[in-house]
C-alpha cells in the first residue's frame, strides 16, 4: 500500500498494533525460530521447475537465511526506490541517488535489496519501465537483488488505450469512495471482456519489462498485488467478499502465462499479506483476513514476505508466515505510519537489525519503504536515508549489504 494515503487502511493497521499489550507475546516473539518455520522441513525448492540456475541460487540463499543454515547468519537490508521511472529520479525524496546511492556514499555499504512498484502511481510507459529496468541492472551487477512490487490500477478505471496521454492516479488501486459498484472481480479472468482485455494488455507490457531483466541476468522477488487481505486494493477483501478464490485465479493464470507463455524463469514469486489482528472478531469488524486466506499455493509461491508498521517493529503474523511453507521475509517494514517517529524522521534504524536478530531470525530480508509528502508541508519519513544512525544499521555484522550477498549458482532440481 502507499501507507497514510487512505485513512481508514492506516487506521486500521494502528489500531491492530495498538490493540493490547498482549500483542508481542501473539506475534512469535523469540519463540518464532527459524527451526519452526515449515518450509525448513523440505529442501529448498522453487515454484517454478523451470528456474534459472541463477534463480534456484537466489532461492537456496534466502532459504538458508531462514532456516539457519547460511555460513554467515543475518537479514539482508532492503530498500524500495518508488515507483516506476521514479527509481532513476535524482532531485527529491525518490529514486536510487538519495535513498540507495547516496547512502553507500555517506555510510560505505549498500543496501541489499532495491526494489520498484511497476505500477501504483501511475500506469507507466514501456519507455518508462525500461528506466527503471536500467536502475535495478545497475544494482544488480553491483551484487544486490531486486524486488518489484505489481499494484495494478483497476482495469474498469482506465482502459489504457494512451496511457502516455492518460497514466491513471494511485488512487485507481483502490476501492473508497464507491468508484468500484458493481463491479465483478471474475470478469477481469474472461479475455473476451472489457476488463480482461484491459488485464491482457497490462500483463504483456509488464511481461515485456521484467523479460528485459531476464535477458540481463537479474533475479527478481516478483511481489504482484500485495496485501491481499486488507480493505483498500481492488483485488482485496471488498471485492473478494468472504472467498478469495477469484485472487488465488488471478495469481495462478499469471503465474502460468509469466512461466510457461513468457519463460520468465528469473522470478520468484513473492506472496505479500498485510498485517492483521490475532482476534478473528477484529479482523471481521476490520474487514482484514489472515496469511493464508488468499495463498495461491505451493507450486506457485516462494517467499512469503508480510508487511507490518509499527513502532517496536512488531510482526504481529510472525507465526501464522512461519506456517506457510515458503522462505520468511518483510516486504514493507517500518516504524508506525501513524506515529511520531514517522513525521519527525528520527526513527533509530539500529532497531531493525537489534529486532529481527532476537525475535524473528527467520526473516530472510526485509524492505523499508520510500518517504513520500504526506500534505505540501509534512513528509513520511519511511526510508532508511530518511531517519537516524543508517550507518550503524549497515555496519552491524548481522545486516547483510550488496557486498555480502551470497549467492552461488548451482542446477536447478524444481518443485515435484
Amino acid at each position: 500500500m502507499k501507507p497514510g494515503r487512505i485513512t481508514a487502511a492506516a487506521c486500521a493497521l494502528a489500531a491492530l498494533c495498538l490493540a493490547s499489550p498482549m500483542a508481542t507475546a501473539q506475534a512469535g516473539g523469540a519463540t518464532g525460530t527459524q527451526a519452526a518455520a515449515a518450509v525448513c522441513a523440505r529442501p529448498p525448492t522453487t515454484a517454478n521447475r523451470q528456474a534459472s540456475p541463477k534463480a534456484v541460487a537466489v532461492h537456496r540463499y534466502l532459504y538458508s537465511l531462514t532456516c539457519g543454515t547460511a555460513r554467515v547468519d543475518g537479514v539482508i537490508s532492503g530498500q524500495n526506490l518508488g515507483h516506476g521511472s521514479e527509481a532513476a529520479d535524482t532531485s527529491g525524496l525518490l529514486g536510487y541517488q538519495r535513498l540507495i546511492g547516496g547512502l553507500a556514499d555517506q555510510t560505505g555499504h549498500r543496501v541489499g535489496v532495491a526494489g520498484v512498484d511497476y505500477e501504483h502511481d501511475k500506469i507507466f510507459t514501456p519507455r518508462q519501465l525500461a528506466v527503471a529496468d536500467q536502475v535495478l541492472i545497475d544494482h544488480a551487477r553491483r551484487g544486490g537483488l531486486v524486488t518489484i512490487n505489481f499494484s495494478p490500477q483497476s482495469p474498469w478505471l482506465n482502459d489504457e488505450s494512451d496511457i502516455a496521454a492518460n497514466p491513471g492516479v494511485w488512487t485507481n488501486t483502490r476501492t473508497d469512495n464507491g468508484q468500484l459498484d458493481g463491479v465483478r472481480l471474475a470478469d477481469i479472468l474472461d479475455p473476451g471482456s472489457p476488463a480482461g482485455r484491459v488485464w491482457q494488455r497490462k500483463l504483456t507490457r509488464v511481461a515485456d519489462a521484467l523479460t528485459r531483466l531476464r535477458d540481463a541476468g537479474v533475479v527478481v522477488l516478483w511481489r504482484p498485488m500485495q496485501e491481499m487481505n486488507g480493505f483498500w486494493f481492488w483485488w482485496g477483501t471488498t471485492l473478494q467478499k468472504d472467498n478469495a478464490a477469484i485472487y488465488v485465479r488471478l495469481w495462478q493464470d499469471m503465474y502460468r502465462y509469466f512461466t510457461q507463455v513468457r519463460h520468465l524463469d528469473n522470478l520468484l514469486w513473492v506472496y505479500s499479506p498485510s498485517a492483521y489482528p490475532p482476534d478473528p472478531a477484529q479482523q471481521t469488524a476490520l474487514n482484514i483476513r489472515p496469511a493464508a486466506w488468499a495463498y495461491p499455493g505451493d507450486g506457485y509461491v516462494d517467499v512469503v514476505a508480510g508487511t507490518s508498521y509499527d513502532d517496536d517493529l512488531l510482526i504481529p503474523n510472525h507465526r501464522d508466515h512461519l506456517r506457510l511453507p515458503e522462505v520468511i521475509a518483510m516486504a514493507e517494514y517500518g516504524a508506525g505510519l501513524s506515529g511520531a517517529h514517522v513525521l519527525a524522521g528520527d526513527f533509530d534504524t539500529t532497531r531493525y537489525a537489534t529486532r529481527l536478530r532476537q525475535d524473528y531470525p527467520a526473516v530472510a530480508y526485509w524492505v523499508s519503504w520510500h518517504d513520500y509528502y504526506l500534505s505540501a508541508t509534512e513528509i513520511t519519513h519511511l526510508s532508511l536515508a530518511g531517519n537516524r544512525n543508517a550507518a550503524a544499521l549497515l555496519g552491524d555484522p548481522y545486516v547483510i549489504n550488496s557486498d555480502r550477498i551470497a549467492v552461488r549458482p548451482g542446477p536447478a532440481p524444481g518443485r515435484s
